[in-house]
Parts: structure tokens; sequence; C-alpha cells
């Protein structure tokens, strides 16, 4: 899998991304309730864990398995997250007053980052 901003956090922190991490990396990147923080915390061979912050709120998340997914939906007022084996894994749609973080696991470790703001 590739990304279409490669490995650059740094294109992460307008709130629009997509990024390949194959290691534990630590960014900011804009919230719907300010700046936010997403740390990738562990990655491997079919597997990413990853926490999120945002003012006064945490989400934690994971997959493993092979091309598993998970989806955290950030809004001002909190969020949620989803996991499941999502087969394609597509880009996920921009939500009004939110951003959207997907990752995604690959057999070659290294995890594919997706934030999506409207």
């Amino acid at each position: 899998m590739s990304a279409a901003d490669g490995r650059d956090v740094g294109a992460c922190a307008d709130g629009n991304c997509e990024i390949a991490v194959s290691k534990p990396v630590t960014f900011r990147f804009k919230g719907p309730a300010g700046p936010a923080t997403l740390s990738v915390t562990e990655v491997g061979p079919n597997k990413v864990e990853y926490t999120i912050k945002s003012g006064n709120s945490q989400s934690t998340g994971g997959a493993t398995g092979s091309g598993q997914s998970c989806i955290t939906v950030l809004r001002s007022n909190g969020g949620g997250n989803s996991c499941s084996g999502q087969g394609d894994a597509a880009r996920p749609s921009p939500q009004p007053d939110a951003v959207v973080i997907q990752t995604v696991t690959s057999e070659n470790g290294t995890a594919i980052l997706r934030i999506v703001s409207a």
C-alpha cells in the first residue's frame, strides 16, 4: 500500500492527509475543537494501535489482522471508534463538523493513516 502523502506527518497538520507509518509516531493536527494529537503506539505486520487526544477527551483504538481498519470520528463534543475488516479500506467520507481518522493494517508492517476533514 502506498500513501498519497508518503511518510510526511506534517501533511496532517491541516486535518487532511494520507500517510504511511512503520514505527511509533506522534503528531498534531487540526481537530474540530482545536488542536488534536494522534499517537501511533504500536505498528507491525497486520497490527496498529493508537491514541487520539482532543480537548479534554481521549480515544484509543487498534486493529489486528490482515486488512483490518479502525475509524475514529472526532466532534467538538466528543467522539467514537469502530473497527472492522473493511476489505477495500476505502478513504472515509468527510462528515460535517467532524474529523474522521482511519487506520488500516498491512502485512508488511506499515499502517496507513487517513485524516479527513470537511
